[in-house]
């Protein structure tokens, strides 16, 4: 039988019923109507019976059907998900990821000998994000230099990082070092939400089947350090996947790799790896800030908007922190770069902006499976 919550009025009804076919009243059509306009009753009976029918309501609502939806993937929320069906199904919902970032630390000067750092060195910005070190920091005796990958001490989008921005060694070493991100930081994302989860929930049988789209799809769900991927399937004839991880470090190809081919693939499949190809994206645009303003920007003001928007266009092509602290995460791997959906960017994020048409591209942007947009050339023309 399927279920259907009860409600006061059917409940009613059904004790008003029930009690005139055991002649307990005389009557039961105007009983509703009287409790409903709030009429005063001389059947005490009967106000006890619209009481319990009250009562009985709110038993559905807060104990009945919360418990029969609880197991229910299409109705269930919060640890019911987790543990009536992710737990019975094998699937658990997949975790916050954590942020990478290549660091490149620096000597003063070139040593005699070779500087060899084992992990875990920690890393901080100036704002208290800390990272730590996955490799040795290696320099070569001559050397003044290496870049070395690191990971988030935290997981999920708060310890996402801009360039230029994790300059703290925070453990204590025998040598002067330096260190800078020349890049943002890649990966971090909060675990996944009931929707997000229900999805796979909903999948499951298809996600235990090896070589499924969906048990890729659910791998890269836990994977740290990506932005984005894509998959490929018979790129080169059957039985071949072409998997591209954004940015696809030889660290993260060769785990996804190893645990693809042990954990996802049905058999030995034939996975190649890749990297994205960067496609370089340039943009000239004009921009009028002045229409409608009964007092002009002066030209120092135009410069200060200006770069204000350059620093907007690099957040949509590249990814980053929005004028309100929330983190964008840029084009994706095979997303086009398309100028309209800049302009409705730029316009929540610039109030000034009044206008801006561009010269450059003309068209949308064509970005491929295997390419990343990335920004280039951004030329503004104030007006």
């Amino acid at each position: 039988m399927n279920y259907v919550e009860k409600d006061y009025a059917e409940l009613f009804e059904k004790v008003l019923q029930d009690s005139l076919e055991k002649g307990l009243i005389s009557h039961a059509e105007e009983f509703p109507s009287y409790i409903e306009n709030q009429e005063d009753i001389s059947n005490y009976y009967v106000m006890d019976k619209s009481v319990l029918a009250l009562f009985g309501e709110r038993i559905y609502q807060e104990a009945i059907t919360p418990v029969y939806e609880s197991a229910k993937v299409e109705y269930a929320e919060n640890d019911d998900l987790d543990e009536n069906i992710g737990d019975v199904v094998g699937i658990p919902r997949p975790e916050a990821t954590y942020a990478y970032v290549d660091v490149t630390f620096t000597l003063d000067v070139a040593l005699d000998e070779d500087v060899n750092i084992s992990p875990e060195v920690f890393l901080s910005t100036d704002t208290g994000i800390e990272y730590r070190t996955l490799e040795n920091i290696f320099i070569p005796a001559g050397e003044t230099s290496t870049t070395v990958s690191c990971m988030a001490v935290e997981a999920g989008v708060a310890s996402k990082i801009v360039e230029n921005t994790l300059v703290n060694i925070e453990t204590e070493l025998e040598v002067n070092l330096s260190c800078n991100n020349d890049n943002a930081s890649t990966g971090g994302t909060e675990e996944y939400t009931d929707d997000e989860y229900r999805y796979l929930l909903m999948h499951w049988k298809e996600i235990n089947l090896k070589g499924s789209a969906e048990a890729y799809e659910e791998y890269f769900a836990s994977f740290d350090g990506i932005d984005s991927y894509k998959i490929v399937p018979c790129w080169n004839g059957t039985g071949t996947i072409k998997v591209i991880l954004d940015p696809g470090t030889p660290e993260q190809l060769l785990r996804a790799y190893n645990d693809l081919q042990g954990k996802v693939a049905q058999m030995k499949e034939d996975i190649t790896m890749f990297a994205p190809v960067r496609k370089l994206i340039d943009i000239y645009a004009v921009v009028n800030v002045d229409i409608d303003q009964l007092n002009p920007y002066s030209d120092v003001e135009k410069e200060k908007i200006k770069a204000r928007i350059i620093s907007s266009i690099k957040v949509f092509i590249d990814g980053g922190y929005t004028t309100d602290d929330t983190y964008y995460p840029g084009l994706l791997l095979g997303e086009d770069f398309i100028p309209h959906k800049l302009a409705v960017f730029l316009d929540d994020e610039i109030p000034e902006l009044k206008n801006i048409t561009f010269n450059y591209p003309l068209n949308y942007i064509t970005i491929l499976d295997e390419e990343l947009g990335v920004s280039n050339d951004i030329t503004i023309e104030m007006i």
